[in-house]
């Protein structure tokens, strides 16, 4: 019942807020278009709950007024959640598409969800409106609307402002986006936004390397929907020729206002990456003390071990080998997170075997100590949580060579 009243609720406030007619075009506005009562808007919608939410979202509104009007949005963060879909977007294969359809059904999904929506009308000629307007309506074409998504690069932020460059640029004018004082890398955007999901920003950590820790200029700083707003909003449109310059946004506009963000509470600190990593440091010292203490070797703990720091190896080699997804090709993680983490899972078992996993041992012990250093060099910025796995592996690795110098070596 409260379902039922809340949706109805947002119905008669969506009402007020659109006016919403009994009925609308959205098949046939591209082909006829009065520049005279054409507008354009950036539309940003503030993070939600969901983690393809956390950053927001960005569309393009345009709408025309008087008898063939309409009010139609461009939607680029449409995609399809297939069977293979968690395997395409780790091989970096993710394809969005461009969704055109009525600005009202676009507003109620973030009404219900309790995102506040920003609009930005923007301050173009009636020629650029309309060849931006144009620009939209070939790209949404069945054969043009699906792209490659790239998160950094190339998402539903990002191609909403290339629009508006390229139909600007067409005219003879372009964007100047006001400079900040301070810039960030990929990696510190990701962890701001994804604060509160301290498991995702783990996962991504590990997952991408290097090239995240690049210092992403402004206008790479707008992949992120809340920052291109920000920057559309200090933006001015100059004129190549006569050097004349007017804001490139004449109104800002809320929408739908929501007091609260609606992103899932922070994980609680027993639950977080940290946590769980100093717990399974502390098991790891423990059963090592006790193996020193008896002169055995704990093969269980090793396999458990062995096992789990294989199958995310193979994840993160994937990453580096196989993956199109940006900031994988160089990844420090490759050091000490290997597929032949299996060796010392197995190889202890088999007693003619334990020379070979001796010199596994003897070489990951190197490795780490080289994934340590160039990390203390800033070669690439790890999250905290991973110094006490890297803890657990250089523990085990260190007790056994020890036990097999004390014990196996005549």
């Amino acid at each position: 019942m409260l379902r039922k009243l809340r949706f109805f609720t947002v119905i008669a406030m969506l009402s007020v807020v659109l006016g919403m007619r009994a009925t609308s075009t959205v098949a046939t506005p591209c082909d006829d278009v009065s520049t005279d009562t054409l507008r354009v808007s950036l539309i940003t919608c503030a993070p939600g709950p969901e983690v393809y939410q956390l950053f927001g979202h960005s569309a393009m509104r345009v709408q025309r007024s008087g008898v063939d009007g309409f009010d139609l949005v461009f939607n680029y963060g449409v995609f399809s959640f297939s069977d293979d879909f968690i395997l395409k977007f780790t091989q970096g294969h993710t394809d969005y598409m461009l969704a055109v359809y009525d600005f009202q059904y676009f507003l109620i999904d973030y009404v219900m969800r309790g995102s506040t929506v920003y609009e930005q009308e923007l301050n173009l000629t009636h020629a650029q409106r309309e060849a931006l307007f144009d620009a939209l309506c070939i790209n949404a074409r069945a054969e043009n609307r699906v792209y490659r998504y790239n998160f950094l690069y190339d998402n539903c932020a990002t191609r909403p402002r290339d629009r508006v460059e390229q139909a600007l640029s067409l005219m003879g004018e372009h964007v100047v986006y006001a400079p900040v004082d301070t810039l960030y890398t990929f990696r510190e955007l990701i962890r701001h936004y994804g604060a509160n999901y301290s498991w995702l920003t783990f996962g991504i950590d590990l997952a991408l390397g290097r090239e995240l820790d690049s210092e992403a200029t402004w206008h790479e700083h707008m992949f992120v929907p809340m920052l291109l707003q920000r920057a559309c909003d200090e933006a001015v449109v100059v004129n190549d020729s006569t050097m004349h310059e007017r804001r490139l946004v004449s109104a800002t506009r809320e929408l739908f206002h929501s007091d609260v963000v609606p992103i899932n509470p922070p994980t609680p600190w027993y639950l977080s990456p940290m946590a769980c990593a100093l717990l399974l440091l502390a098991i790891t010292i423990f059963i090592t003390l006790r193996d020193v203490r008896t002169g055995r070797l704990s093969r269980w703990y090793d396999t458990l071990l062995g096992v789990v720091m294989c199958l995310s190896g193979v994840v993160i080699y994937f990453l580096v080998i196989c993956s199109e997804h940006p900031a994988t090709s160089f990844n420090l993680h490759a050091l000490w997170l290997t597929p032949c983490a299996i060796m010392p899972a197995v190889l202890p078992y088999v007693r003619k075997a334990m020379p070979v996993a001796r010199w596994y041992h003897t070489v990951n012990v190197v490795l780490i100590l080289l994934f340590a250093l160039l990390v203390v060099c800033g070669v690439q910025c790890v999250d905290s949580a991973v110094w006490p796995l890297v803890a657990v592996s250089l523990i085990r690795s260190l007790n056994f060579v020890f036990y097999y110098k004390r014990n196996l070596i005549k």
